[in-house]
């Protein structure tokens, strides 16, 4: 029994052989399918995630039958919500029912033409008949206005496609600023022009073209993701699940004033996170809009939980305590709760406000997981070298040199205390400080 080829392979496949139709001329290549827009492929997974990846705009064929016009909306809004583009749908012409009166409509809305074009001829029992009859079809309906608008429409729609992707960086050079970018260096030839991402990958925009033949390279080439979009996509991006999820979401509620209101998404969340957490001191989720206002609200927090404890004043200065290469957001309390900075020392009305600690990091090194210690901790052992990460996560085997290193510490924190400063809150940024340098804590 033949076993069903895996999705990368026949993506692969598909993918090798539109290349060999790219001539540098004028021509199209159609991949046709069988069955509706999520019909399964052969993994099992449905067509509109299978062909995701290969970003080949769709002609839609509509249904000119009875119930065709909720068919034909479904299998669209299935498209959209993958994030295909649909830059027209054909259907036969039909007196009876009309769908094709009801969906250009429709569509017209959308900026999607809808084109008719009219039926096959009946079966005709007579073989030779029949093939005569399609023959006749064929010879006339290819000459059909729906079908050259079809054509055209899509030669329209790729040329706005190239000049948008072309023009992209340079549109966004003239009224962007971009974060973490030093402008005098940007231009639009170091702006990333991004078609789509899916999975772990980007399509960016890139102008090379082969210099060997009269054959372009494609103007869309993949980009590997090596951040994961700043840790926001461990889940890929355009992933089916998570975009469904977030569509069913927006259609329910689309935007939910939070103050003293509540709903189902929100509540499930937080139960969830807590339950996972497993952490009987922590018993409340405060729910906020990114990184940098988080940190805001949960400085917040802890700075005047500290206050009420220790019985500080208003107008104490409160500072808190981190790690050395820390970074937390660019609101300006959170540029403060780290050491002067690239992302910070600039700004005007910095005042750092707290002190930062060395800590060891763990390295490979030609084989080898190593923890190294600074100079400022040199005190509690040398650099260690382990076989495994698994030997470097064990802390009971390292707990001499824990003992130590929280001496060191609290030897530390008294210290400044000593000196009259108070602190508030303990930023902790665990297992990787990204933004200072990629730092295994």
């Amino acid at each position: 029994m033949l076993q069903p080829i895996d999705d990368h392979t026949l993506l692969r496949r598909i993918q090798d052989e539109l290349v060999n139709y790219v001539t540098g001329h004028d021509a199209y290549a159609v991949v046709e399918t069988a069955g509706g827009v999520l019909s399964p492929a052969p993994s099992g997974s449905t067509q509109a995630d299978f062909y995701r990846p290969l970003r080949l705009p769709v002609v839609l064929v509509g249904d000119h039958r009875l119930g065709g016009i909720g068919s034909t909306i479904s299998a669209w809004e299935s498209l959209h919500v993958r994030g295909y583009d649909v830059p027209s749908i054909l259907l036969f012409e039909d007196s009876i029912y009309g769908n094709s009166d009801y969906l250009r409509d429709y569509f017209r809305e959308r900026n999607i033409p809808t084109l008719s074009l009219p039926p096959p001829p009946a079966v005709n029992a007579d073989a030779e008949q029949d093939e005569a009859d399609m023959k006749a079809y064929y010879d006339k309906a290819h000459q059909h206005e729906s079908l050259d608008a079809c054509i055209d429409g899509f030669e329209k729609y790729h040329a706005q496609r190239l000049a948008k992707l072309k023009s992209l960086s340079q549109r966004a050079n003239d009224i962007i600023w971009h974060p973490f970018m030093q402008h005098t260096e940007r231009s639009e030839k170091t702006i990333l022009a991004i078609d789509s991402a899916y999975g772990d990958y980007f399509q960016a925009h890139t102008s090379n073209a082969s210099a060997a033949s009269d054959r372009e390279d494609s103007l869309v080439k993949p980009a590997f993701d090596g951040s994961a979009s700043w840790w926001t996509q461990g889940l890929g991006h355009g992933n089916p699940s998570l975009a469904l999820t977030a569509a069913h979401t927006a259609g329910r509620y689309g935007h939910v004033m939070f103050a003293n209101a509540a709903h189902e998404p929100a509540v499930t969340l937080a139960e969830t996170l807590l339950k996972n957490l497993k952490n009987p001191r922590l018993s409340r989720v405060f729910y906020s809009d990114n990184g940098s206002t988080g940190m805001e609200v949960a400085l917040k927090m802890a700075l005047k939980a500290s206050s009420k404890r220790y019985g500080w004043k208003t107008g104490t200065q409160v500072e808190i305590l981190g790690l050395t290469g820390s970074y937390h957001g660019d609101t300006m309390g959170t540029m403060d709760c780290s050491e002067p900075n690239v992302y910070n020392e600039k700004v005007e009305w910095y005042q750092g406000k707290g002190h930062w600690f060395d800590f060891p990091t763990v390295k490979m090194r030609e084989g080898k997981w190593i923890i190294e210690r600074p100079e400022s901790i040199k005190d509690i052992g040398e650099s260690t070298t382990f076989d495994s990460l698994d030997r470097v996560l064990d802390f009971n085997t390292r707990s001499a040199e824990a003992k130590k290193y929280r001496k060191y510490l609290d030897k530390s924190v008294r210290k400044l205390q000593a000196e009259g400063r108070k602190f508030g809150a303990l930023i902790m940024e665990p297992i990787i400080l990204g933004a200072g340098g990629m730092l295994f804590a």
